[in-house]
């Protein structure tokens, strides 16, 4: 089995004042999308990492299910939220997959690709790719969770030093879709990926 966390404790700082997990997307919200997505997975459990205005997200997300990883010390970056979300581990998982709330691109299908790789390669990091480019989210297997709640929060290259360390035990995993490197990090990349999804969703999602 395998668990999700979602990364959501972040100020969107670059965002001009705007935040990003109650930005508007299609007919819900960017971290409405994101949880939608991986709620209709295969996914065992979901765990949203709060912080930053950790009251109004739970609201948005009343009777969704998921369950809640308060980040009390988010502004130490994206280390500490994904420690945050180990700290929930289910004994019974074997991975983790580690999504981000400002990817609402990446859909359900995209995520159980992932984990079925992960139950078929017998690697311990599966990373999507698309052409070439490593990209988000990820799985790591619940092998290494001891060795990353010891990691310093500012230690140099974060999550991402700590998964290039173990590029033998990677499984890549091509897609067909740019969405999984692309995220929501300024305005202009809200501006540009949100016209993307209105015809989606008048075209599939809420036609009768």
């Amino acid at each position: 089995m395998i668990s999700g966390i979602l990364l959501a404790a972040g100020e969107s700082s670059r965002m001009q004042g705007a935040f990003k997990p109650l930005m508007k997307w299609g007919r819900r919200t960017v971290i409405g999308e994101c949880v939608d997505q991986m709620l209709n997975s295969q996914l065992a459990d979901i765990f949203v990492v709060l912080g930053h205005r950790e009251l109004e997200v739970r609201t948005s997300l009343a009777g969704t299910g998921v369950q809640y990883a308060i980040n009390k010390d988010y502004k130490k970056g994206m280390l500490s939220s994904i420690k945050t979300g180990l700290e929930m581990n289910n004994p019974n998982v074997d991975g983790y997959l580690i999504a981000l709330v400002d990817q609402p691109m990446i859909t359900t299908e995209l995520i159980d690709k992932l984990i079925e790789e992960f139950g078929k390669s017998g690697k311990g990091i599966i990373v999507p790719t698309y052409q070439g480019k490593a990209g988000h989210p990820i799985i790591i297997s619940a092998e290494y969770i001891d060795d990353i709640m010891q990691l310093d929060d500012d230690v140099e290259g974060g999550m991402k030093g700590f998964i290039n360390v173990h590029k033998d035990d990677w499984q890549e995993v091509p897609v067909d879709t740019p969405a999984i490197l692309e995220d929501i990090d300024l305005p202009e990349d809200y501006a540009r990926l949100s016209k993307q999804v209105e015809p989606i969703y008048e075209h599939h999602k809420w036609h009768p």
